[in-house]
């Protein structure tokens, strides 16, 4: 007796790259996850986190979501997990929409979402296996974030407690509701959008949601026979569970931070008293990124391998060269170039000791001649940006008005002028505030 579960994660809808959409393959990538999930026949479909990249998502992305969750939801029932880009009134309206609107109850919703992690709104549901031998009960934790954790702790003192703390005490909490009333017949699943300590992330995540000090430790994770995890996104087991733990990771490549990654499922074949097979089937739909370095020689050794992909390329160069985004384009027939840098030998910033910093701070037109080619902008276009800004350097605003009262006090100050001896009268709107002015 075995019950199956369908894990997918970090779908990120309107995600883009560089200014470009990524529609279709998003289409594409969302059509074979329904595809493998129809060939295993799961009891349980979970998605643990970030449905969606931004906090608004346009109709599009909700159009997407909305029947992608409805194709699922038609192979078995679906639990999605509220993530750190998710917000609760998006997938509060996602959920009426797929429930149509509000008419269906009970058994009959095939997609619930888990967006409350309070004992009294945390989701805990059962499924029955299709053949009616088991039910798998999951407990589903959405992200708590770690300077907005709103959870009612029995113990005032955990208010200030680590992040690992308040962690181990809300996942206890989890497993206790998990847990009661639990049969022989039951196995547990736990879902959750968080950072376990020792995983892996890709370089592409976000600094400040993997921080250490912001991480779960695996031993707390509630002991289940199968831990659904989001956040990261390089696919990978949990080591130091006890139990397998998974993260799904992203369906697609997200940004240049996540070359080197291979996307998955997760599929978990669990009961009581065996031992899990846990398969990951890698996703193909997606296009690759692909960073290429090096001069436009050793580029172009390379580019008949590249094919249909996003292209960063770091192109080695003696002088700036205004044609090298069409170069590239010619080079590279199939692919997308996102961002093109150009690299000069010397042009690299150096590191300001004590000694340079008072002799040689560079002033804002080198750093803005430094900036600009590495963001696109090279060339005859370098040129004109450039004597742009030198001619509104140079040209006098005539509606720059007098310098305010605050500023006239803070010349005088610098000045060495006691600040008892300005006049502060005359630093009232309307009237003259020329620093010198004393009541002495």
């Amino acid at each position: 007796m075995t019950g199956r579960v369908f894990h997918t994660s970090d779908w990120h809808l309107g995600r883009q790259i560089g200014r470009h959409r990524r529609d279709s393959e998003v289409d594409a990538v969302l059509d074979e996850i329904i595809d493998i999930a129809e060939d295993y026949a799961p009891d349980l479909i979970v998605h643990s986190g970030d449905l969606f990249d931004s906090a608004r998502p346009s109709l599009d992305d909700m159009r997407r979501a909305a029947q992608a969750l409805r194709r699922l939801g038609a192979i078995a029932p679906v639990v999605v997990v509220a993530g750190n880009h998710d917000t609760l009134y998006v997938l509060a309206f996602l959920e009426y929409v797929l429930n149509d609107m509000g008419t269906r109850e009970g058994d009959q919703i095939r997609v619930r979402f888990a967006t409350d992690a309070r004992p009294d709104g945390l989701l805990v549901a059962e499924y029955p296996t299709k053949d009616g031998e088991l039910t798998l009960r999951i407990g589903a934790l959405p992200y708590l974030h770690p300077n907005r954790f709103i959870y009612p702790f029995a113990d005032p003192a955990l208010m200030t407690a680590t992040y690992a703390q308040r962690m181990r005490t809300v996942q206890a909490d989890v497993y206790r509701r998990l847990t009661a009333g639990r049969s022989a017949r039951d196995v547990l699943v736990f879902a959750a959008h968080l950072f376990v300590e020792g995983a892996t992330p890709s370089y592409s995540e976000r600094k400040i949601s993997i921080d250490a000090d912001y991480a779960a430790e695996p031993a707390d994770l509630p002991d289940v026979a199968y831990g659904a995890l989001g956040h990261i996104h390089k696919p990978q087991m949990v080591g130091r569970a006890g139990f397998p733990a998974y993260y799904a990771g992203s369906p697609l490549q997200m940004d240049f931070g996540e070359t080197g990654d291979t996307k998955s499922v997760v599929l978990a074949e669990i009961g009581p008293g065996i031992t899990p097979r846990i398969e990951l089937v890698p996703l193909t739909a997606g296009r690759r990124l692909v960073r290429l370095e090096g001069t436009l020689e050793e580029i172009a050794q390379r580019a008949g391998r590249v094919g249909d992909a996003w292209v960063k390329a770091v192109v080695d160069v003696e002088a700036p060269d205004p044609f090298l985004p069409d170069t590239l384009a010619k080079m590279l027939p199939q692919a997308t170039v996102v961002t093109t840098i150009e690299r000069r030998a010397g042009a690299t910033s150096r590191v300001l000791d004590r000694e340079t910093s008072t002799r040689e701070l560079p002033d804002i037109e080198d750093l803005l001649r430094e900036y600009l080619p590495g963001h696109g902008t090279t060339g005859l276009a370098l040129d004109r940006a450039m004597a742009a800004f030198a001619h509104l350097q140079t040209e006098p605003d005539p509606d720059d008005p007098a310098p305010c009262c605050e500023e006239t006090l803070l010349t005088a100050a610098i000045a060495g002028q006691p600040l008892d001896t300005i006049d502060r009268s005359s630093l009232l709107p309307g009237t003259d505030t020329t620093a010198a002015e004393t009541t002495r």
